[in-house]
């Protein structure tokens, strides 16, 4: 019964040896160049959307100053009515 557990042991111990000695097989998608076009022209309207994004924020950027500054331009005019 011990050899037969040992013949077993050894047995399965040669499956694993031969299992660990093939090589992997990874296939690419057919259509590689089609994916790789794809990834092209989705980077190109990244680069067109970060681009409007930076020219809205600039004129964001612009119209927060141009209303904080027409807020102390109207705390002057209070002012100097509540002198007058």
């Amino acid at each position: 019964m011990a050899e037969e557990a040992l013949e077993n042991l050894t047995k399965e111990e040669d499956v694993l040896a031969e299992e660990a000695q093939e090589t992997e097989v990874v296939e690419l998608p057919h259509n590689i160049q089609r994916l790789q076009n794809k990834q092209a022209r989705l980077n190109q309207e990244i680069s067109v959307y970060q681009a409007q994004i930076a020219e809205i924020a600039e004129k964001l950027e612009t119209a927060q100053l141009a209303f904080q500054q027409c807020v102390v331009l109207m705390q002057v005019e209070e002012a100097q009515s509540e002198q007058a």
